[in-house]
């Protein structure tokens, strides 16, 4: 190969490179904020008060401009000369983060790892989820969930952004969040980092599913260490949450038993009756050899699939 025929394969990969990397670019996005404005300071403004504010916003959003715990515009605002001379946009500052936390984190414990959680580090400003013009509880900006008409404000602005989870809420198995019967919120805490929650999984399901913890004198370990395990909190096609139907979810971790559980005949298995007539010699439909756990759910003998009290294999 000459040297022209090398340098066109060069620039034909470098220009599939740059296709390659443009299509991902199109293709994943960076998350960015909703709302996001600027929040620094107008240069040479000076105070003029919340009254002079008035004159001109005397209405926002069809109502009085703020409630008595946001009073002062210029708080949030900042000096408001320059945009009431201009009444521009640009010239008027919007709260950032460090605003808000500068009178929020004092004795609120939930926002003490605001700074370290996945909310901060996706970039998201508090003005993206809290409108503090508005007279909803928490100031919670509303954001109606067109496919879950009953769910409840705050779970229906998670879901604006967390699209993967309101699908999940859509299978037949699920937590009634779409209902309205619970929130997002009584589990998940939107201002803390989850890598320092204290507890586990299981103590956060342990608030509602109290029967299910214990503590058992034998325990299942899956349950032990994290519900999470079998079910899926958000949703799931099979029944209670489960990741995969009986019994196939159960022999993701246990081997078969062949030893207690094996078709070594068809009358030997316990549960099960011949069918004869469906074989194509009009023996039993059922063969020999397969093992019988495939053809019952395991929970119909080991009932106490999360602990037992008496019975080291769960059975009751």
């Amino acid at each position: 190969m000459n040297f022209g025929s090398k340098r066109a394969v060069w620039i034909v990969f470098v220009f599939a490179l740059l296709l390659a990397a443009g299509c991902v670019a199109v293709w994943n996005p960076p998350p960015r904020a909703f709302h996001r404005t600027e929040s620094a300071a107008v240069a040479k403004a000076t105070p003029i008060g919340s009254a002079e504010c008035i004159v001109c916003h005397e209405d926002v959003q069809g109502h009085a401009p703020i409630d008595a715990n946001h009073a002062d515009c210029e708080t949030c605002h900042g000096n408001g000369s320059v945009h009431g001379d201009t009444q521009a946009v640009a010239d008027i500052r919007f709260p950032s983060n460090d605003d808000c936390l500068a009178c929020h984190q004092e004795g609120r414990t939930t926002h003490t790892s605001w700074s370290t959680g996945q909310h901060e580090q996706a970039g998201l400003l508090c003005s993206d989820c809290h409108n503090l013009h508005n007279r909803e509880p928490h100031h919670v900006r509303q954001v109606k969930a067109v496919s879950f008409p009953h769910m409840d404000a705050d779970s229906s602005l998670c879901v604006s952004c967390h699209a993967e989870i309101g699908s999940r809420l859509d299978l037949p198995s699920h937590h009634p969040v779409r209902e309205g019967m619970l929130s997002c919120t009584d589990c998940h805490s939107p201002h803390e980092d989850t890598r320092t929650r204290l507890g586990d999984r299981v103590a956060l399901c342990a608030e509602c599913h109290q029967d299910h913890v214990g503590p058992w004198i034998y325990e299942h370990a899956p349950a032990t260490e994290d519900c999470t395990t079998c079910h899926n909190p958000h949703g799931a096609p099979s029944f209670n949450l489960l990741d995969t139907s009986e019994p196939t979810l159960c022999i993701s971790c246990h081997s078969l038993p062949d030893n207690r559980h094996f078709n070594q005949s068809v009358s030997g298995v316990p549960g099960l009756t011949p069918i004869t007539g469906d074989g194509p010699t009009g023996t039993s439909a059922i063969t020999p050899g397969v093992a019988g756990v495939f053809y019952n759910q395991c929970t119909n003998c080991h009932g106490a699939i999360h602990g037992s009290y008496r019975d080291p294999h769960l059975r009751r």
